[in-house]
């Protein structure tokens, strides 16, 4: 796709994007597509839904070889695919990681890399020179060293991570950075800001730790075996995380606005995936979004329309029973969580879990609060 092309998409004269995706939605195109190259990563993250990367890395040979992925990334383009994300684990761990995303590129996907950044080469650094990225996505898990490995359990990992930063920023790649907040780093909040603003970078985070997505390869199990939600910061502190950023303040407090009196959806995912996107896993399982792994036995491999097809039929048809405890729920559009992340938490998708309810309370009010008074 041509740079005119891109500019226009992502936001351009005529809100190109937004048609985009409204026709996907008639259409049943998957316009967006998520697609973990493997779960395999160098790092030993005490937070990660993915779990444990010694059992992960047992189960190399069973991931997609790079001929099938790159009939797949093909097949995504002719299915109507625009926006591809490539991701793990760290999928720079794939010694065809290179030769993958200059397909995808030239095959007209507009593509995201996230990734830990402690594996970005000099050869991957001219790749994204020469074909650039979306953007490339690097978490920043603290700002000091003893923060960082105290959280990625890799000695080294704080100064690979800048080091690489430095290099992409001195390529001109577009490039962001992201962090999950948990106990470990909360305070250290300003200063990752700071870092991301001195390096004039966008800077997002997220408070939101999920248990470990259970998959044929982790056995259930984190790396070194503790409760990940053990790490999850209180809700208070969440909220309060959110509205030190003033843009993210002034956008909700408008929001809350459109929201009042709205009628509420009675659909059981409120959110686009199944619908417009999807994910696909390192061993060619489609499914509606990467927590929701509730339709695994739709496989890419025998044809992305197909499956896209299987997909989008089975998830569409779900709706919100008359046990599930946000059916009539007025914050459900402000709400962080879906069924998928139930599910982790409470076995049901049906049941929500405690802890986003009582963030999106607390948001809903901070919401409220400042949409009577202009944010500073």
């Amino acid at each position: 796709m041509d740079d005119s092309l891109e500019k226009k998409c992502l936001g351009g004269e005529g809100n190109d994007l937004a048609r985009y995706f409204a026709r996907a939605a008639v259409t049943h195109t998957p316009l967006s597509v998520s697609f973990e190259l493997t779960h395999r990563c160098n790092f030993r993250c005490v937070h990660c839904y993915l779990g444990d990367q010694e059992a992960i890395h047992k189960h190399r040979h069973r991931e997609l070889d790079t001929d099938t992925i790159l009939g797949l990334l093909d097949e995504m383009v002719e299915a109507g695919t625009l926006f591809l994300t490539l991701t793990g684990g760290d999928p720079m761990l794939r010694p065809d990681f290179v030769k993958i995303y200059e397909h995808a590129v030239r095959a007209g996907l507009l593509v995201s890399v996230l990734c830990n950044g402690s594996l970005i080469t000099n050869e991957i650094v001219r790749s994204f020179v020469r074909y650039p990225p979306r953007i490339v996505d690097i978490t920043l898990y603290g700002a000091t060293q003893n923060t960082f490995e105290a959280i990625t359990q890799k000695d080294g990992s704080f100064a690979a991570c800048l080091n690489s930063i430095e290099r992409l920023r001195k390529a001109n790649v577009r490039l962001h950075l992201k962090t999950v907040v948990m106990t470990l780093n909360y305070k250290e909040m300003p200063a990752m800001r700071a870092i991301a603003k001195d390096m004039e970078l966008e800077f997002r985070h997220d408070c939101m730790l999920h248990p470990v997505v259970a998959n044929s390869d982790n056995a259930g199990r984190t790396n070194g075996g503790g409760d990940i939600l053990r790490l999850r910061i209180p809700p208070e502190w969440a909220v309060e995380t959110d509205f030190e950023v003033k843009e993210l303040a002034r956008s909700l407090a408008e929001l809350v606005k459109k929201l009042d009196g709205k009628k509420v959806s009675e659909e059981l995912y409120q959110c686009q995936a199944g619908k417009i996107s999807c994910h696909i896993d390192p061993y060619g399982i489609m499914q509606p979004c990467l927590i929701t792994p509730s339709h695994s036995t739709i496989r890419a491999v025998d044809g992305i329309k197909a499956g896209w097809k299987k997909l989008y039929e089975a998830f569409s048809a779900s709706s919100a029973v008359e046990s599930f405890s946000c059916k009539l729920c007025e914050d459900k559009i402000i709400c962080p969580a879906c069924p998928g992340s139930f599910v982790l938490e409470t076995g049901r998708p049906e049941q929500a879990a405690e802890y986003y309810c009582q963030y999106t309370a607390l948001r809903r009010e901070k919401m409220r609060s400042l949409s009577r008074k202009e944010v500073t």
